[in-house]
C-alpha cells in the first residue's frame, strides 16, 4: 500500500517481499555507520519487517520503503518513530538509503514527503530529527528539508543533536 508518492518516488508499506531489498540497506555497515541499533542480520531484518507492520497498525506510521517510481528499484527506508530523548518523547523521521541511490536528492523528497504525510494525515504538529552531530550528510537533508537546531541531547548512549520541524 502506498503511502506517499512524489515526483520520483513511492513510499510504501514494508512487506515480507522487501527483506532482499531491506537487506542493501540494513545489512550494509557504511549505510548503518550511524544506526543505534547497528547492522541487521538476515534474522534482524524479519523482525524488522515485524516490527515495522506492528507499527502501522499501533501508531499509523513506522518506516516504509522506498522506490523509484518510474523502474520499481530498490532506493531505501524512510520514516517515523516515537522515541524517548532527554527532554521528553518525540515523533522523529529518518531514513536510510541504499549506498548506489546516496546523492541523487532521494532523502530529501522522501522526507519532504513523509512530513506532508505527518500534516495532512496523521495531523501531527511538528516531527524531529536525531541526529549525531558526525553524521553531515544527514545534517544537510534536515536543513534542506526546513528543520531547525534545538539542542543537543542523548539517545541510547548516542551523543545527538535535536532538529525540529513545525508542520
Amino acid at each position: 500500500m502506498t503511502i506517499v508518492n512524489t515526483e520520483r518516488l513511492a513510499i510504501r508499506k514494508i512487506t515480507d517481499a522487501d527483506a532482499q531489498d531491506l537487506s542493501k540497506v540494513l545489512a550494509d555497515p557504511i549505510v548503518m555507520k550511524y544506526s543505534t541499533v547497528g547492522v541487521h542480520s538476515e534474522k534482524q531484518i524479519h523482525e524488522y519487517i515485524n516490527n515495522c507492520q506492528k507499527q502501522y497498525e499501533l501508531n499509523g506510521y513506522g518506516h516504509w520503503a522506498i522506490y523509484d517510481a518510474a523502474t520499481a528499484g530498490f532506493i531505501g527506508v524512510c520514516g517515523l518513530n516515537k522515541h524517548e530523548i532527554a527532554s521528553g518523547e518525540v515523533i522523529h523521521i529518518n531514513y536510510r538509503l541504499a549506498s548506489n541511490q546516496q546523492g541523487k536528492g532521494y532523502a530529501v523528497e522522501a522526507t519532504l514527503g513523509v512530513l506532508d504525510f505527518a500534516k495532512k494525515t496523521l495531523k501531527l504538529p511538528a516531527i524531529f530529527a536525531l541526529i549525531e552531530p558526525e553524521n553531515t550528510s544527514s545534517v544537510k537533508v534536515v536543513n534542506r528539508a526546513g528543520f531547525e537546531f534545538i539542542e543537543a541531547s542523548s539517545f541510547r548512549g548516542f551523543t545527538i543533536d535535536v532538529y525540529k520541524i513545525t508542520l
